[in-house]
């Protein structure tokens, strides 16, 4: 039998259908919440008819509505009535859209005036489908949930786990609930390895953590170090904010990094050949103790695993994962190589597994046989509008021009458009500067509404990540960005004057649209003289690149220290924050938080303060008892990206967020407005926080990871606005503030050593989502190709990874292509020296010198060590003589005990000192045996994976001697 045992299936899928029903049935409530609300018991038609003819008619309108309109069990006029069972039920006819449900509420009886219980049967009757994350249930599935009502009217569900979600908990969307759905019946159909394709940002750890939440301990495994990282802190996040039988707990989350803690391994941890060459004995202590943190037997326990696929102890102890819930991410990285791809068959053969990627390989499918579980593109999921739109621009150039493109086209302003998010409409801001007692003539209005509407609709200079295979691409764009940032003269001078013409189209095309937008038509002459009008009217825009920057990077700071300031007294989250600061709608919040200051009073000596919502009161309240110690360990509890930064820079942010909190904080007490110190806060001293310096840095896969989490964090917060990097960050890191991605497809063979390249169908896609992570308004993603790719095929644009219909097949299409094209590389390859062969040798000499360093490091260890040990073994020697001399000198002393001095000699120096020796010197000798034991042990083990290392050494010599030898053929 395939998979995991039975019984433990049985019950994954058992508990997964529950959790599945209970976020959807959370979900109708969050809109009964939100939406207000009609009811539809018995045949209420009309009412029905009321809300389908809504523009967006929502289930939880009605679903709210019938307990309201119901009344109260045994109440008079209520419309409960009693079962068999002798339990109140109510039943409804819903219809919403084309979907028709029926809905059983059966009350739990109770103390009324306390939390009330019901038991909620929905069972979907489906005449029309609806669309994908619109679905609730599937035609004739039934939904067993149960429901409570708390006596200030919030609703939640809870699971049969105990689990308890509420219209405000953190839970999946829609969409990502049906396939957790999906996976569910999957299950129960005795299918449970399964692959799911979801495109970037789609939210592949929130379905990983969805499931953890819903079926216990799960292993998850994530191919690096950084996405161990943020799976962990998902999966904190997410089950440590749920409450289980009332209860909350952060979950404990076994990693690799936990076999550290083992004191009988004798490891160097940062030697990567170390952990390479592992002796059997030290093998089996890893897989014994994995064995019981999988059975939940170790200690301590943990409730959930996140392992690393790319780590060297993973193959180690991956046969040891069985009869497990098993959850896969970037799964197409365990095909590169025939080792992990056995692997996960071995894994896939004893456990339940959803494998989930955005970009399957060829080996994936075949894997995992069958149509996939989901199929969900970059383009379908930033169509659900639950990710940012996408602008994407794609140019080919010569290769000599890709950078100067690159940086030219970063720095040309982008306006937002009617319909993308975040969207200013010039025609709602005429109409608010009109409205009485104002006094503007229409042309004056229309005038200042255009020009703040461009202010608030243009988008310059945001944090970008930019992505290359070439390393001297990598090196020239960061280098260019760099100077630009520091002024320099003649860097300036090649690129403003072409910002400039490209800013100065863009406005023009931008001012077009709001002109037809206040003044719509169709007619093309009419367009045409507007567009040549506004185009002699519109001035060549002066252009400072470094100010720009100094610009945009201090409302970046400036959002960082304003979010997290305002976290720390209100608890809403520094993204979401960050978000409405970004979309203009941050202003409105404090504003109206400053009504509500001015009427609190910490003594309400004027009774004022009962006018004040009460969550927000008890926020003010707080106010009084908050000093700068408790401001503190609330933000160090907030962990990354703060955490993550270079000290220095940690310190001066950690300081700015502080006093910005403090003032807040000051101001409420004194029930004094926060608005202008929020937003218009002194401007920061960048020098200060070395800002400039890391305006523009590289990395790549040979970076280290400590550098690596840095430089996030340093762009997460708006220190390090521009990453350059190879595949590194193509995958997995998620920053919400990110709106601008340049891909430069640089001219290199199709037949690469690495298939993850940016030029493949695998990196590329992925680096092209690095910017999609909220939904707040459009982001850019630029893609500049050597022209030599044009019109071939063999690099996947933009353009088609965002198409929500097609991506998929021209995925393919170019995959296709590029194989074929790499099997007549290859085949070239063989006869003749080719920039394929060249860069194969020049891999392997990189192999070959980190071996010989290798090798270097383990001889000088072991010449130590002999060293040592010879040292070590004529101190022995030196205290063995010193003990025999001890003892041939008291052999003469008269009445010689051996335990102890006799009384008569305890007052005569020299003989205390020779039996205090007696007494000490075999406890020395001993301790000396010992350690030459340790040495002599780490001697062996050191020969041992020296003696490994020369081997691999010399077999790839061989090998280079043989390639040589094929080449010169």
């Amino acid at each position: 039998m395939t998979g995991a045992k039975a019984g433990t299936v049985k019950a994954q899928a058992d508990d997964l259908k529950n959790y599945a029903d209970t976020i959807a049935a959370v979900h109708l409530l969050k809109e009964a919440l939100n939406k207000g609300a009609v009811v539809s018991i018995g045949s209420a038609n009309q009412l029905i008819k009321e809300e389908n003819d809504k523009a967006k008619p929502e289930l939880g309108n009605i679903v709210k509505q019938i307990l309201a309109k119901a009344g109260r069990p045994g109440e008079t006029q209520s419309q409960w009535v009693k079962g068999k069972d002798n339990r109140w039920q109510l039943e409804a006819a819903i219809t919403i859209g084309g979907a028709v449900y029926t809905v059983k509420f059966e009350h739990t009886p109770g103390n009324l005036g306390s939390n009330q219980y019901y038991d909620v049967q929905i069972t979907s009757k489906l005449n029309q489908q609806p669309g994908r994350g619109k679905l609730f249930f599937d035609e004739s599935h039934t939904a067993q949930v149960k429901l409570m009502v708390d006596k200030e009217g919030d609703y939640h569900a809870v699971t049969s786990k105990g689990l308890t979600i509420g219209a405000t908990s953190f839970t999946p969307y829609p969409y990502q609930n049906e396939i957790l759905s999906k996976f569910g019946r999957s299950l129960a159909d005795d299918k449970g390895q399964r692959l799911a394709i979801m495109g970037t940002g789609s939210g592949k750890s929130i379905i990983m953590a969805g499931i953890a939440q819903a079926v216990g301990r799960t292993v998850m495994i994530v191919p690096d170090e950084t996405l161990v990282g943020q799976q962990s802190s998902e999966v904190r996040s997410m089950l440590g904010a749920g409450k289980v039988n009332g209860n909350t707990k952060i979950p404990t989350v076994f990693t690799l990094n936990n076999l550290k803690d083992l004191q009988e391994l004798d490891i160097d941890w940062e030697d990567q050949s170390s952990l390479d060459n592992l002796s059997e004995d030290e093998k089996e202590l890893i897989r014994n103790y994995f064995r019981k943190v999988i059975n939940g037997t170790s200690i301590p326990a943990f409730d959930q695993i996140v392992l690393q696929s790319e780590h060297p102890l993973f193959k180690i102890i991956a046969p040891e994962i069985k009869d497990s819930m098993v959850l896969i991410d970037e799964s197409h990285r365990h095909t590169f190589r025939k080792e992990d791809a056995v692997l996960l068959s071995h894994i896939k053969e004893h456990n339940s597994v959803l494998a989930l990627t955005a970009t399957p390989t060829s080996e994936l499918y075949e894997i995992f046989k069958g149509e996939p579980l989901d199929d969900l593109s970059l383009g379908g999921a930033i169509q659900l509008g639950t990710i940012r739109p996408v602008k994407p621009e794609v140019s080919y150039e010569e290769d000599n021009n890709l950078v100067t493109q690159a940086v030219t086209h970063y720095f040309n302003d982008y306006y937002l458009a009617d319909g993308m998010n975040g969207y200013t409409d010039p025609v709602a801001l005429k109409a608010e500067l009109m409205k009485p007692p104002s006094s503007l003539p229409d042309a004056t209005a229309e005038t200042q509404a255009v020009e703040k509407a461009l202010a608030l609709n243009r988008i310059r200079a945001q944090r970008n990540m930019g992505f290359s295979d070439s390393p001297e691409i990598r090196s020239l764009l960061a280098h260019t960005y760099q100077q630009i940032a520091q002024n320099d003269v003649a860097t300036m001078s090649t690129y403003q004057s072409r910002v400039a013409a490209l800013r100065h189209s863009a406005e023009i095309d931008a001012r077009l649209a709001m002109s037809l937008k206040l003044h719509p038509t169709k007619d093309e002459a009419e367009i045409a003289h507007r567009k040549e009008e506004i185009t002699k009217q519109t001035p060549l825009p002066v252009v400072d690149l470094a100010k720009d920057i100094q610009t945009e990077q201090q409302k970046d700071i400036q959002r960082t220290i304003n979010s997290y300031a305002l976290a720390l007294i209100f608890g809403e989250r520094p993204a979401k924050i960050a978000e409405k600061d970004r979309t203009h709608k941050l202003e409105e919040q404090l504003k109206g938080y400053d009504k509500e200051i001015a009427k609190f009073d910490g003594n309400d000596a004027h009774g004022t303060n009962s006018q004040i919502p009460p969550q927000l009161l008890s926020k003010f309240k707080e106010c009084k008892e908050m000093s700068r110690e408790v401001l503190a360990e609330r933000l160090n509890k907030m962990g990354p990206p703060i955490s993550r930064l270079p000290q220095s820079q940690k310190q001066e942010i950690i300081k700015r967020i502080l006093d910005r909190a403090e003032g807040i904080v000051s101001h409420i007490n004194e029930s004094k407005p926060i608005t202008a110190m929020v937003l218009q806060a002194e401007p920061i001293n960048m020098a200060a926080l070395g800002a400039t310096k890391s305006y523009a840095t590289v990395i790549d896969m040979n970076s280290e990871q400590r550098i690596v989490d840095e430089l996030l964090a340093q762009t997460e917060v708006g220190l390090a606005p521009h990453v350059i990097s190879d595949q590194r960050i193509a995958t997995g890191v998620s920053i919400k503030d990110v709106l601008n991605v340049q891909i430069i497809n640089n001219y290199s063979p199709v037949v690469e050593s690495d298939p993850n390249v940016i030029n493949g169908t695998l990196s590329g896609p992925q680096a092209a989502g690095r910017c999609v992570r909220n939904d707040d308004v459009s982001a850019r993603v630029q893609q500049f190709i050597d022209k030599r790719y044009e019109n071939k095929g063999l690099i996947l644009t933009v353009d088609a990874i965002i198409d929500p219909e097609q991506s998929a097949k021209k995925t393919k299409e170019v995959m296709t292509r590029r194989e074929q094209q790499a099997q007549k590389e290859y085949n070239t390859a063989l006869h003749e020296p080719s920039p394929y062969s060249s860069a194969l040798f020049d891999e392997q000499q990189d192999t070959l010198n980190s071996l010989s360093r290798n090798i270097g490091k383990k001889e000088k260890k072991l010449t130590t060590l002999k060293a040592l040990l010879e040292d070590s073994k004529l101190y022995l020697i030196t205290t063995q003589a010193k003990l025999h001399r001890v003892e041939t000198a008291l052999a003469f002393v008269p009445g010689n005990p051996a335990d102890s001095i006799p009384v008569h000699y305890r007052n005569d120096h020299e003989k205390v000192v020779l039996w205090a020796a007696r007494k000490l010197l075999p406890k020395v000798i001993k301790g000396i045996e010992e350690k030459n034991a340790e040495f002599e042990k780490a001697i062996k083990k050191t020969s041992e994976k020296l003696l490994t290392l020369q081997e691999r050494r010399d077999q790839l010599q061989v090998n280079e001697q043989v390639s040589g030898e094929l080449r010169k053929g």
